[in-house]
């Protein structure tokens, strides 16, 4: 039997986690799915769950995701975690800081169906 992938969603916004973690646990497909609704909160996640794959949203409260993903960076655990930022607006100073910790894709919530985001996913986990 094949083993579930396991996705962190760290968003403080909590209908649209709830859209993503029921579109990406939706009939066959083979994701276990976490949400939690803040940086603090996502860390102590990722540490206990290991995830394949975070979906991190940048403007959280307590730390959000820059912060959240260079304290995952720091643990030889979260090193090779791959990320992918979801946020309200394009922000390019944050993209390029998100490039430089290694995130692996970007999505703007306002502008893409989940069809997108389970594509984006998907590719990630190849």
């Amino acid at each position: 039997m094949e083993t579930k992938k396991k996705i962190l969603i760290i968003d403080d916004d909590k209908i649209f986690s709830k859209i993503l973690r029921d579109w990406l646990t939706k009939g066959d497909r083979k994701y276990e799915v976490t949400t939690v609704f803040d940086g603090e909160e996502g860390f102590s996640a990722a540490s206990r769950e290991r995830p394949d794959l975070i979906l991190c949203d940048l403007m959280m409260p307590k730390f959000g995701g820059i912060e959240f993903l260079k304290k995952l960076r720091n643990e030889a655990w979260g090193k090779d975690i791959p990320v992918i930022i979801q946020t309200q607006f394009s922000d390019l100073e944050k993209m390029s800081e998100g490039a430089e910790l290694g995130v692996r894709g970007y999505i703007v919530k306002s502008d893409y169906l989940m069809e997108d985001i389970l594509k984006q996913v998907e590719e990630v986990l190849k």
